[in-house]
């Protein structure tokens, strides 16, 4: 398998930062019940890609903002 470039890396990195935008503008109209509704089903999920994790990443960003619990443990 071939390594990226940085071109290829930085292209990543910046798709990356926009789909957790996305997805951080999207999760920011839910209300509290619905964020920990997500968040409940989203720790039965067991299914992870790259598109998982930058959704993940912003539902953590938006309950840390409102004191919503998110960690599981």
């Amino acid at each position: 398998m071939k390594s990226k470039t940085s071109s290829e890396k930085e292209e990543s990195a910046k798709y990356a930062q926009s789909a957790i935008e996305k997805y951080r503008l999207s999760l920011e109209s839910k209300t509290d019940a619905d964020l920990m509704d997500i968040v409940a089903r989203e720790r039965a999920c067991r299914g992870w890609t790259s598109e998982r994790s930058f959704f993940l990443a912003a539902l953590r960003v938006v309950c840390a903002s409102r004191g919503v619990a998110y960690c599981w443990g």
